[in-house]
Formats: C-alpha cells, sequence, structure tokens
C-alpha cells in the first residue's frame, strides 16, 4: 500500500495535532482550515506547542476542499465539531471520489453515519488528545502520545486500517487497531457527556450524583438500542494510559475540554447535541427517560447561543433536571 497523503479537514486542536506529528514523520500532509486560523498558519506556519517543546511548521493549508485537489490515494481526515461536519461533508463530496478514504477523528458516533451517505470507505478515530486551541494559529496538545482507537464502519480492522495504525504510531501517538471501534466510541461518549459539566458548571464539585444519572442514563438508552460497549476493565486501562500521558506546557495543565474552548471562544455552538444529545436521541428512539442528559444538553446549547461561559451553580442544573422529570 503506498504512503498516502494526509489531508486533514478542520486544523484545531485535534486536526493540528494529527497533521502537526504526521509531518513531523516525514507524512504529507495538508491541512484546510478557514478563518483567521488558517490566514495565521498561512501567514506563519502553525505554532504547535507540547509538554516538551514549541515548534513552528510550515505546514501547507488551503481554505476549502476544492483547493486542496484531492486525488486517488489521499485520506481525509474529518476533525471539525460535528455540528459543522454536515456542510464540510457536503463540500467534500463535491470534489473528492466516493472511494476516498475518510477518517472521523470527532467525539460522537453521528460523524460516521453522515460521511457513510457519500464516501464508500469510513474510518472511525476514539481520539484521547488533550489539545486546546483558543488564539489563531497556535495549537497546545497536553500529550503527543495520546492513544488512538481506529477501525472500519460498522466493523472491522483490515490492512488499510493496520497501516493508518502504522502511520498514526510512527507519528508518535499510541494507536490500535480496533474491529469493533464503535463500541470504543459509543463508550468514550459517556466519558465526554460527563465532560459537559465542566463547561456548564466550571467542574464536577458537589455534582456526583449528576454525573452518575449522566452515565446510567447513557448505559440504559444504549441497551434499550442494543449498542455494544467496550469491557470497563479494558476502557479503564486505556483511560488510565491517556491520563498518564498528559503534561503540564507553561507549568499548567490543560485548562479544559472541547466544550469549555467551544464557550471560551465564543463560537456560538457547542458539540453537546451530539454527545448529550445523543443518548436524549436513543432514549427518545426507545422510550428511555434521560432528563439530566436533556438538562445537560440544553443548557450546554443556550450558554453557547448566548456565547457566555457558565458556571451554573449545581442548584440550578439539578432545578432544570427537576422541571424536566416532572413533565415527563
Amino acid at each position: 500500500m503506498t504512503i498516502p497523503r494526509y489531508i486533514v479537514y478542520g486544523a484545531g486542536g485535534i486536526g493540528a495535532s494529527l497533521g502537526a506529528q504526521l509531518h513531523a514523520a516525514g507524512r504529507e500532509v495538508l491541512l484546510i482550515a478557514r478563518g483567521a486560523h488558517g490566514a495565521a498558519i498561512a501567514e506563519r506556519g502553525l505554532e504547535y506547542v507540547t509538554p516538551k517543546e514549541r515548534t513552528r511548521l510550515a505546514l501547507p493549508v488551503v481554505a476549502e476542499p476544492a483547493a486542496a485537489r484531492i486525488r486517488p490515494g489521499d485520506v481525509v481526515i474529518l476533525a471539525m465539531k460535528t455540528q459543522d461536519s454536515l456542510a464540510a461533508i457536503e463540500a467534500l463530496a463535491a470534489t473528492a471520489d466516493p472511494e476516498t478514504p475518510v477518517l472521523c477523528a470527532q467525539n460522537g458516533v453521528e460523524n460516521e453515519r453522515l460521511a457513510l451517505r457519500r464516501f464508500r470507505s469510513v474510518i472511525g478515530l476514539a481520539v484521547w488528545i488533550p489539545a486546546s486551541f483558543i488564539d489563531p494559529g497556535i495549537v497546545l496538545n497536553y500529550a503527543p502520545q495520546a492513544p488512538i482507537e481506529l477501525g472500519a464502519i460498522p466493523m472491522g480492522a483490515g490492512e488499510r486500517v493496520l497501516a493508518l495504525a502504522r502511520d498514526l504510531c510512527a507519528a508518535g501517538f499510541a494507536a490500535e487497531a480496533r474491529a469493533d471501534v464503535l463500541a470504543w466510541k459509543s463508550t468514550k461518549l459517556l466519558t465526554n457527556a460527563v465532560s459537559t459539566l465542566d463547561a456548564i458548571c466550571g467542574g464536577r464539585a458537589g455534582l456526583e450524583d449528576v454525573v452518575q444519572r449522566i452515565k446510567e442514563e447513557g448505559m440504559a438508552a444504549y441497551r434499550a438500542a442494543g449498542i455494544g460497549v467496550v469491557a470497563p476493565a479494558e476502557y479503564e486501562a486505556r483511560v488510565a494510559f491517556a491520563i498518564a500521558a498528559m503534561g503540564e506546557i507553561d507549568g499548567a495543565p490543560r485548562a479544559g475540554g472541547s466544550g469549555v474552548q467551544s464557550l471560551a471562544r465564543g463560537a456560538g455552538s457547542i458539540e453537546t447535541d451530539y454527545i448529550n444529545g445523543e443518548i436524549v436521541l436513543l432514549g427518545r428512539q426507545t422510550g428511555v427517560a434521560t432528563p439530566v442528559n436533556e438538562a445537560v444538553q440544553r443548557i450546554a446549547r443556550e450558554l453557547a447561543q448566548r456565547r457566555r461561559a457558565g458556571p451554573l451553580s449545581p442548584g440550578a442544573l439539578r432545578a432544570e433536571i427537576e422541571a424536566l422529570e416532572r413533565r415527563a
């Protein structure tokens, strides 16, 4: 199998980290990034910061898929937020052959479904990279050796997946080919659903019962929908690996995850509809009550639309949950 060119579509924290480290490993990389971020990379290069070093990489960047001139042998990595995926996939499909392999490196499980409508070869990635992107042209990755699970959709880990895993390992990531990658992504979705509390409440202190209920609702919806998850011991071992890989940058740990960063940037949208909202969707489809996840989803969306960060008090969150329970 020939060495592919990696086209990273969405060069935020996750996408830029993947592109930077594949580039450093000698792979050909092209970024697709719009706005001030894309302009900054084009003008000054990507400033890529890890706990060990700060480098400026002269990575080629274009603003749209049409300008990438996608050719046979290229691989496209989708790394935009899920709420932006549909428009991005439509733009990609207008210029790329349906046989182009598409890697979904986003949270949740909706991106793979969207991509399969347009592309035949879709590969899911459960990505543990704790990256931050706040300022144009600058990306911080607190764990350049972060784990990544990858596998074909719906199932399988054939030669293409194994070759991609080898490239990601050569780039420094702890990549593992998984035949059941959707089980990994579904299990990780529960972790992301809890992390939404960091965005809306500024943390999880005093919310231990809410954390538990988020997970319980998710598992109940999964069981009702027949969705498999990873065995707890295997999953927790991978979580422990991801945590152990994290370091500090400029003497400080990572400030917050994807949702926290979206609110901090005033992005106007947040991925929660496809995280907690995925649990809500499954609950409605299967008759499982999910008031906690619905409350978290509603509050996160409202904060994003108002372009303001939390924190919401634990009491206010519980009041919203109780109001939804009374309506049930």
